[in-house]
């Protein structure tokens, strides 16, 4: 695959060079560049794809793997699950049909049919498309003001699959017993010197969107010092600043129901996008199995499983998206 670089240039994708007169193939590449720009944790961008006449298969790639904050694997299938649905919002938007098949093994995790005669989805919101090059994480305080129905019904049509449930949370004291939660899984995360390391990589590399010089200070300063507590009181407040934080849960840990639950994240956050509604993931408690069990007690999941943790709300703008690796470091060849 070659050695690629960092960049913002990926988010600058002009739809109508689309190669409407071209093969499936070639127009499965230019779509594939919308699923790059789906959100993942640490930006690991986990995913390696293998274009074959009319699919795309979508495998895990291991060496982006977080082994150790990501442990079982729950954010690995998530962000894959982000790219499949870029993949399938763009491909409907070009009016290609979408058949997606799932899969509990790593290679592939799901294969995504491309039917450029197919049935397009009637059950996707509208809108998301152009919402694919605009959306971010948003790392600030939210504002004070309220989630409006309109909104919230906007984003619960987003969970199309039976198997995955969206729940809002906007009770304060609910809000509080999770913003505790974070605080406390922040401080043992920070605790561990390998969980520091492997953030610390990621930061170093510029994947959270630094300039060189200060991604190297970022990196010496999460691999060497334990800075928990500030960790702690920031996202505390995060939490405790959203007018409403999103839960989505499942019934099982299986990868597929993982992937379907990442591509119902992204639908929503394509929604919020849509509506200009902010949307910050708060992963850490979800990755220590204890913890997990008590928010989900928190959330009353009724013995489902809570996959994904976010803040949705209102908030001024990020500067800038975070860069990508191009398209081309992802796609693989064909044994």
């Amino acid at each position: 695959m070659g050695t690629h670089e960092l960049t913002r240039d990926v988010w600058d994708i002009d739809p109508a060079e689309f190669p409407a007169d071209g093969t499936t193939a070639e127009q499965a590449r230019f779509l594939l560049r919308y699923a790059i720009l789906a959100p993942s944790s640490h930006n690991s961008q986990p995913w390696e794809f293998l274009v074959a006449d009319e699919t795309v298969e979508i495998h895990a790639a291991e060496d982006r793997w977080l082994d150790v904050a990501d442990a079982d694997r729950r954010e690995l299938y998530l962000s894959l699950g982000c790219a499949v649905e870029n993949l399938s919002v763009a491909a409907e938007h070009f009016g290609i049909g979408v058949d997606v098949t799932y899969h509990d093994e790593p290679s592939p995790v799901a294969v995504v049919g491309l039917q450029p005669e197919g049935e397009l989805s009637s059950r996707r919101p509208a809108g998301l498309f152009g919402a694919i090059s605009e959306r971010y994480t948003n790392h600030h305080l939210f504002a004070d003001d309220p989630l409006g129905e309109t909104v919230r019904q906007r984003l619960r049509e987003c969970a199309l699959e039976d198997d995955v449930t969206a729940v809002f949370v906007d009770d304060a004291d609910a809000k509080r017993s999770i913003a505790e939660l974070q605080a406390e899984a922040d401080r043992r995360q920070m605790e561990d010197p390998e969980y520091r390391r492997e953030l610390g990589h990621w930061i170093g590399i510029g994947a959270l969107g630094d300039a060189w010089l200060k991604a190297r200070i970022g990196q010496a300063v999460v691999s060497h010092l334990d800075i928990g507590d500030r960790e702690a009181r920031k996202n505390s407040k995060l939490v405790q600043s959203a007018p409403v934080l999103g839960v989505l849960w499942t019934n099982s840990d299986d990868p597929s129901a993982r992937v379907t639950a990442g591509q119902v994240f992204e639908r929503m956050s394509l929604a919020a996008t849509a509506e200009g509604v902010a949307v910050h993931p708060m992963s850490q408690t979800l990755e220590r199995p204890e913890m997990r069990e008590r928010l989900a007690d928190i959330v009353d999941a009724d013995g489902a499983l809570p996959q994904h943790l976010f803040r949705l709300g209102y908030a001024s703008d990020e500067q800038e998206h975070t860069p990508r690796w191009p398209l081309e470091k992802f796609l693989v060849d064909a044994d």
